[in-house]
């Protein structure tokens, strides 16, 4: 049997990721509208893909998108990967491996830094060096809960549109909130075909035409029932946003008899009022992220220190070897080095930049063999912040 895995373009890719894409990562059968599917992604700007065949035959594919992520105050070109699949013919043959090899390869010669992705199996991936964001919250109530804010001053008001009408204003608004929060990254071509569907409502919460927060929303359920209020963004720079847009769900009490927020980790909803009698989920699956490129790391804001380290990343070899970690006028300089004093795995690298575990976790992870004194260093270099993703793909 003869086995390749190489990019693949325009028809080719959309044929095949279409036909695996469909068996693996959704319901069938039926497969979902094969027209409709391929407009969308046929749309689809800066998307990079690469597919593993098996005497000609496609068994297994993945693609990425281009984004841009906020890591510790400096923006660096990223990638977002999505469809991954194989054929349950051959599945355990390492193929999804090797496939994934090949993309992050070709996407780290293009400039990419980190890359992205959401996963079927988190334990997959961190065998790929990928490591795990905190879950995103959900906040579930009644909108009765809200009754007390019908009664609050806010000031401002809620300019409502369409998703289609308001996508750059959105875009707009989400650029400048990455520039200030960690982690954050969106892809760098928005799917406006999408948005031109108008199946999302857009609330902007204006101030004096400033606008100081947004939620993007679908009113969902049946006609003949009450029906549920869903928030699927709600983005705010300061208080009387929050509670202008919370005033604008409590205004919906006759409408809908169930609310429900997507939030970031860092959002506490039970203290917004008092009895709200909040009830607060995670999303199913959280955002995974990994260094693809150590030597391009350089840039980011970090406390002092100074260490070196050799790095294992068995799948992204360009990144083994020891290197040096400095901080120089409080920005992050990486530079090789002919002697280590621990070692990291790729995946503590990777934790350790994004916040996400203390350095004391490395030895029980299996992430490296840093020692009291350089897990002190790190802390120090790298303090622990909360990354949020925002993109979900």
């Amino acid at each position: 049997m003869n086995t390749v895995t190489r990019q693949i373009q325009e028809e080719e890719m959309l044929e095949t990721l279409y036909a695996l894409n469909s068996y693996s990562l959704h319901p069938s059968p039926p497969y979902q509208d094969k027209d409709e599917w391929m407009t969308v992604v046929r749309e689809r700007k800066g998307v990079t893909s690469y597919a593993t065949f098996e005497d000609d035959k496609p068994v297994s594919n993945a693609a990425s998108t281009a984004m841009t992520q906020n890591i510790r105050g400096k923006l660096y070109p990223a990638s977002g990967v999505w469809g991954v699949a194989t054929h349950p013919s051959a599945r355990r043959n390492g193929y999804c491996r090797q496939t994934i090899k090949s993309l992050l390869a070709v996407e780290r010669e293009s400039g990419k830094v980190f890359t992205n992705l959401y996963p079927f199996r988190e334990s997959f991936y961190e065998r790929l060096g990928y490591v795990s964001f905190p879950l995103t919250k959900i906040a579930k109530f009644t909108p009765a809960s809200l009754a007390p804010l019908l009664k609050m001053e806010t000031g401002g008001e809620i300019e409502l549109q369409l998703i289609g009408e308001a996508f750059d204003t959105y875009r707009e608004y989400l650029a400048k909130m990455r520039s200030q929060q960690h982690g954050m990254a969106f892809f760098d071509v928005g799917d406006r075909l999408i948005a031109n569907r108008n199946r999302m409502w857009m609330a902007l919460a204006k101030f004096e035409d400033d606008i100081e927060g947004l939620m993007m929303y679908r009113i969902t359920g049946e006609e003949v029932t009450k029906y549920n209020f869903v928030a699927y963004r709600f983005y705010y720079r300061t208080s009387q946003a929050r509670y202008l847009m919370l005033n604008w769900i409590a205004r919906h009490v006759d409408q809908a008899d169930r609310d429900e927020i997507w939030l970031q980790v860092d959002e506490y909803p039970e203290t917004w009022l008092a009895d709200m009698e909040v009830k607060v989920e995670t999303a199913i699956r959280p955002a995974m992220s990994r260094v693809l490129d150590v030597e391009r790391l350089g840039g980011m804001n970090i406390g002092e220190g100074s260490f070196t380290a050799q790095i294992i990343d068995p799948l992204c070899l360009w990144n083994e070897g020891a290197w040096q970690f400095e901080s120089r006028d409080g920005k992050l300089e990486v530079s090789k080095t002919s002697k280590a004093e621990c070692q990291l795995t790729v995946q503590g690298l990777t934790a350790l930049i994004n916040g996400t575990h203390d350095p004391q976790d490395f030895p029980l992870r299996g992430w490296g063999d840093p020692n009291p004194v350089f897990q002190s260093t790190m802390r120090e270099m790298f303090p622990r912040m909360i990354p949020f993703m925002h993109e979900n793909f």
